[in-house]
């Protein structure tokens, strides 16, 4: 498949094969030439978002060596600590071109390169700033899912050197998404981690953005610098890409163009969970047993993932997590449920466990009218309808069953 990558290059006039040096007259960054690479998506949790880097073909020197921000090793110091407060330090690094393909030929992700029309003079400009990027003391950021990433700093190179014309043509076209939209949307094939992306994400993830903030996915920059168009050099504007071509395409299925509608599936799940809970408490019996298995299992399960988002909140800079109205409903308040139900006495204490039961059941039913309130509103209402019936019959039975009903005196 290297000779994919081979074949453009010739196409487009350059010498690939790394020491063939070739002389170019012309002012300088004539030699030059600058292209776009975009990665599809991977089977890794990391790779759902695709990736994206910036291509530096020398004719002169005959190197061709792709840049990208978006290089991260497990064995950093501390990289668990950092990875759960938010605080990941990413690098950005350069490869050569042609292993480059070949690896992601390998891990079967589609390769994509997209030719860009620049002048010599920002040719030249780009290739200083990327060596000045590569320096040990710039090369490391603070990396961020939506607002700092790999795929910014490849939109944000390539804006500077355009003068900020791809910001210009992108940041007041709105496009009726949001960063929630387009997580659910590439993380639909793993169901498991898709409802946890939407569980974890807070309000800030649901306001609608522009085609700017859009691209924080590199299939959003490859799509957007389409529509670019940048001067040529009789003023008259010219588009920015001037030809592309798949190197590689990965047998997988294709980028969903939208999240799946999970509402329904996921509500009736929960009314099937939550009703199956309050059933069995209804037979009464040994059922009731059962019942209040699964009142306490479910409480652990919402109190647990609600202590990791107060944890988001308040000891993170995960900013996408925080204002999270899932709170109502995954709520920490049910640790405080079940450690009161474990060390109540008497019927003081049965009376607390009651009371705080018949709390979480009222959040747990606000939950359900929140995402509808100003202030409150959230795109995470399908995880809300999953959670909400299973937390109030949970509620309802622990409630019950800290307080026995006493049979009325005839």
């Amino acid at each position: 498949m290297t000779g994919l990558l081979v074949a453009w290059l010739l196409a487009s006039g350059a010498a690939p094969v790394r020491g063939q040096a070739t002389d170019s007259a012309g002012p300088p960054g004539s030699e030059l030439s600058v292209y776009l690479m975009t990665m599809g998506q991977g089977d890794l949790v990391w790779e759902r978002y695709g990736h994206n880097a910036i291509g530096i073909r020398d004719r002169r020197a005959g190197t061709d060596v792709v840049y990208n921000w978006g290089v991260f090793s497990f064995d950093e110091p501390g990289f668990i600590g950092r990875f759960l407060r938010g605080d990941m330090m990413y690098w950005m690094a350069g490869y050569d071109a042609a292993q480059t393909l070949a690896a992601y030929r390998e891990i079967n992700r589609t390769v994509e390169v997209q030719e860009l029309n620049l002048s010599p003079a920002q040719r030249v400009a780009l290739v200083d700033f990327i060596r000045w990027n590569a320096r040990e003391e710039n090369k490391y950021y603070r990396y961020d899912y939506f607002l700092d990433n790999c795929s910014t700093r490849v939109r944000d190179a390539l804006n500077a050197i355009l003068g900020g014309a791809i910001r210009q043509a992108t940041d007041t076209v709105m496009t009726a998404t949001t960063f929630r939209w387009h997580s659910l949307r590439l993380m639909a094939e793993d169901p498991l981690m898709s409802a946890g992306v939407d569980i974890g994400l807070g309000r800030p993830t649901d306001r609608p953005i522009s085609r700017w903030e859009e691209m924080f996915i590199p299939m959003k920059v490859r799509d957007h610098l389409r529509d670019i168009r940048v001067p040529d050099e009789s003023g008259r504007l010219v588009p920015l890409v001037t030809s592309e071509r798949v190197l590689f395409q990965a047998e997988r299925a294709a980028e969903r163009t939208a999240p799946p509608q999970r509402l329904l599936p996921l509500a009736l799940l929960g009314l099937l969970l939550g009703g199956g809970v309050a059933w069995l408490w209804r037979r009464g019996g040994s059922a009731r047993t059962a019942a209040f298995v699964g009142a306490v299992v479910a409480g652990t399960l919402l109190g647990a993932l609600g202590a990791m988002l107060l944890f988001l909140r308040f000891m993170t800079a995960h900013v996408a997590a925080w204002h999270n109205t899932n709170l109502l409903v995954y709520n920490p308040l049910w640790l405080l449920v079940l450690a009161a139900l474990a060390v109540a006495r008497g019927d003081r204490g049965r009376r607390i466990v009651s009371g705080l039961a018949a709390l979480t059941g009222m959040l747990a039913l606000f939950a359900i009218v929140a995402p509808f309130l100003p202030g409150l509103r959230t795109g995470s209402m399908a995880v809300i309808a999953m959670a909400a019936p299973v937390a109030l019959a949970a509620a309802w039975v622990i409630r019950l069953r800290a307080v026995p009903v006493q049979p009325a005196a005839e």
